[in-house]
């Protein structure tokens, strides 16, 4: 059961139609993942890597330059890690208020609020994405334009959330509707963000700061660092550095792990889930769960989730910079293991 935790970078499963506007000129060179629980994605022919529920989703995009994911907006959080190249994530109904990230930049995208996102480098890019609770809440909502815009390309988005591609000769079953487009009044009800107000929602890998949080495993103090990333700005424990994007609570924190070649955790436990992210460098991590034990290094891209109450170990071997995305918006603290 532990193996199937493992998920190497290079065994991502892409889907080249898990959106309505994955067939319209400038979005129809992009790839979408679901790589923890199903995610959003519209296509029932998306594959997903590891299905069991998390309490969160995460998922990925990968697109060629200047290729972009159309404006929309969701019921539940959604959180992107820039992975490599360099994006533009845009907001609001008019599209006009931006900002570019690079590799290692985080960003926590409001609820309620619109969005897009286009990779603006040079090379082909990625973007990790976590999407709050097991189920969306009713998956994506599209601005106007994007529906009409998929008109001709062959994709019909159902009232139940799910696509119908023509292209490939599915036909719309009897009984169910194509989604109606938004209203002008249904529109209004959508917030707006400046730049300003989007700031709290950024993290800059480079300016995280080290917890002060006493209680993360840490066996090598001078080479590694916790940091506090994404969590509740209430949190009396943390001093995280980017805000929520869901005023309930996202449902998951994010914490970074940097380290030196020599940096270690020791053992410890979670009562949550932990699923750990390389951005970059590698690490060995042990897992013991349930009588069963696994061993493995980790590179980039690569991702290993550990059960809820299993011990575990991590040990750079490289220097090295991880994210971490630990379930509920209060976890407790980790546990040390002798």
């Amino acid at each position: 059961m532990l193996k199937k935790r493992l998920i190497r970078y290079q065994e991502l499963i892409p889907c080249k139609a898990a959106f309505i506007d994955a067939k319209t000129p400038g979005s129809d060179l992009k790839d979408n993942y679901s790589i923890i629980g199903g995610g959003i994605s519209e296509s029932t022919h998306q594959k997903v890597n590891l299905s069991d529920k998390h309490g969160f989703c995460i998922g990925a995009a990968g697109q060629p330059p200047r290729v972009k994911n159309s404006p929309h907006s969701h019921f539940t959080a959604e959180v992107f890690m820039v992975y490599s190249s360099h994006w533009r994530f845009y907001w609001n109904n008019d599209e006009k208020s931006e900002i570019i990230l690079h590799p290692g930049d985080i960003i926590s995208l409001p609820t309620n609020m619109f969005r897009g996102f286009e990779n603006v480098g040079d090379e082909y890019g990625m973007i990790f994405s976590i999407l709050g609770h097991d189920d969306a809440g009713g998956g994506v909502v599209w601005l106007p334009r994007v529906i009409e815009e998929a008109k001709g390309h062959g994709l019909v988005l159902l009232e139940n959330g799910k696509l119908v591609d023509t292209t490939i000769g599915e036909s719309i079953p009897k009984g169910i509707s194509q989604m109606p487009a938004l209203t002008k009044d249904e529109l209004k009800t959508f917030d707006q963000y400046t730049v300003e107000q989007m700031k709290e929602h950024v993290g800059f890998v480079g300016t995280y700061k080290e917890s002060n949080y006493k209680n993360f495993p840490n066996q090598t103090p001078n080479t590694l660092r916790w940091l506090d990333v994404l969590g509740p700005q209430d949190n009396t424990d943390h001093q995280f550095s980017v805000k929520p994007g869901d005023p309930n609570g996202d449902g998951f924190n994010v914490y970074g792990l940097q380290s030196d070649s020599s940096g270690a955790t020791g053992r410890y436990l979670r009562e949550e889930v932990e699923v750990m992210l390389v951005h970059r460098g590698e690490f060995e991590i042990s897992c013991s769960h349930n009588g069963e034990e696994i061993s493995a290094t980790l590179k980039n891209g690569d991702i290993f989730t550990f059960p809820k109450g299993a011990t575990r170990s991590i040990k750079a071997t490289t220097y090295g910079f991880a994210y971490f995305v630990v379930g509920e918006n209060y976890p407790k603290a980790p546990k040390l293991v002798s």
